[in-house]
């Protein structure tokens, strides 16, 4: 899913992983770069070349290293930041000029950046939470329909229409998962019963998704739960 500073007990989880992605929408959390982090690379392809940087450095000699800090806690999400390739080259050579305060304000700015613009906020009634979720569940909508991998190319494997589809669940369906499932949380109030096991299914279904897409490959995702489409109705 991406690269990061060293392997072993303080290289992140799958899910930490996700979750940096998801509260950077995609975008280097430098405020001065913000460059994006898929790239088009033609012929229907998608790159990215976003790294998980440490805060403070995996190692004691590392940038900015503190020895003091237990080594499982350096892979966990609190001391991680997602950066482009070239910042996070940047901040790791130049340590005085990028301490963990400054890291850690990139990270907390981009996330709140990025809630303000979806207008991610806890609503008063569930219309007001189903309109909020409504336009990112469209365009996920219309892929499908266009370009999902229920069409007729299903039966042509090396179809055209099949890499646009891998195309698009990276560079837009996934991100929109995870805006509506931000959305939702910040709601759950508002949640029936039988709702609240609707969105556990969904929760799994964007992890397998964002496992199969993002992550290691393998089995397919759960299916994407029918009660999605009545939530907060």
């Amino acid at each position: 899913m991406s690269s990061t500073c060293v392997r072993g007990a303080t290289n992140p989880t799958q899910a930490t992983r996700y979750q940096l992605w998801a509260d950077s929408a995609g975008y280097c959390s430098n405020p001065t770069c913000q460059n994006a982090l898929f790239v088009d690379a033609g012929r229907a392809l998608t790159t990215h070349f976003g790294e998980i940087a440490h805060i403070i450095a995996a190692s004691p000699g590392g940038p900015r290293g503190d020895e003091r800090v237990p080594v499982p806690d350096l892979g966990e999400w609190a001391n991680l930041v997602l950066l482009c390739a070239n910042c996070h080259t940047v901040v790791d050579k130049t340590p005085e000029s990028h301490p963990v305060e400054m890291l850690l304000a990139w990270k907390q700015q981009r996330k709140a950046a990025v809630e303000a613009a979806l207008g991610i906020a806890a609503y008063a009634t569930r219309e007001q939470a189903r309109a909020a979720i409504e336009p990112f569940a469209r365009q996920n909508r219309h892929i499908h329909q266009t370009i999902g991998p229920d069409n007729d190319y299903r039966f042509d494997p090396n179809a055209e229409e099949a890499a646009m589809w891998e195309r698009e669940v990276v560079a837009t369906i996934i991100p929109n998962l995870h805006h509506i499932l931000r959305i939702i949380d910040a709601n759950r109030e508002l949640l029936t019963d039988d709702e609240k096991d609707v969105v556990a299914a969904f929760r799994s279904h964007i992890d397998g998704l964002t496992h199969r897409h993002l992550g290691a490959g393998g089995l397919r995702a759960s299916r994407y739960p029918a009660g999605m489409e009545d939530l907060f109705a």
